[in-house]
């Protein structure tokens, strides 16, 4: 079972910053809770141990709230000094998230899925890494992926996808690395996953996986789910493994 979580929190949140312009996104406030300690409490019952988070705009305030924080699972903020983008941020992260495959959530996405049938599914694939994607029509302003028959991904289409019509496979921003793999990602370049190093990872021979999600996350990176997930506080449940 992996038992690390690498929660990243860096982003400038250029999307909600109309309706909370002095809060970082992972500090906004659901249904009273602050998003940070719903993704905890969720990692925590999803058998995480430690989590890494990432902090760069405003991150004075993650600072504060790590200081003041004292639940599980371990939680340790790494800053970056300029944004890093989400691969560049966990390779800056790496030294604090050890040796064995670990998770990665971004911190915009909500979701009730068990994280264990992902890691299992990583295992068996043997993959450099492996993607939670769920299937929707709705692919405007997302990450789709197309995938070959036994579930490897073929070719990323960042933010919009391809152009076909019809369903897509949207990237979940839930994934499953190994430490070896991101070690080779340039250290303190910003690079992003979807864009940079999963089609890098592509085109030298190297194995990425997926794995089916049974419902869509929900991004509350935009202003109108983070109000549907204010306005639905059980819309997205907290399970207990």
């Amino acid at each position: 079972m992996v038992e690390i979580a690498m929660l990243l929190a860096a982003g400038r949140g250029t999307r909600l910053q109309p309706v909370e312009p002095d809060v970082p996104k992972a500090l906004v406030e659901i249904s009273g809770e602050p998003l940070l300690a719903r993704q905890l409490t969720y990692l925590h019952r999803q058998g995480i141990s430690r989590v890494v988070v990432n902090a760069h705009h405003l991150a004075d305030q993650i600072l504060l709230f790590a200081a003041a924080y004292e639940g599980s699972p371990e939680l340790h903020v790494v800053t970056e000094e300029e944004l890093l983008g989400t691969a560049g941020g966990v390779r800056n992260a790496l030294p604090e998230l050890g040796d064995d495959s670990f998770v990665v959530l971004y911190g915009d996405v909500l979701t009730d899925e068990s994280l264990a049938p992902l890691a299992e599914h990583h295992q068996r694939t043997r993959a450099v890494a492996t993607l939670a994607v769920y299937e929707s029509t709705e692919i405007e302003g997302k990450g789709t992926v197309a995938v070959d028959r036994a579930g490897f991904v073929l070719r990323f289409a960042e933010k919009g996808g391809d152009g076909a019509p019809g369903a897509a496979l949207i990237n979940a921003g839930i994934y499953v690395v190994e430490p070896a793999f991101v070690r080779q990602i340039p250290d303190r370049v910003p690079l992003d996953f979807g864009h940079d190093v999963f089609p890098a990872a592509l085109a030298c021979g190297q194995r990425v996986a997926t794995y089916r999600l049974s419902r869509p996350v929900l991004d509350v990176g935009v202003p109108e789910s983070l109000e549907l997930a204010r306005l639905s506080k059980d819309r997205v449940r907290r399970t207990v493994p």
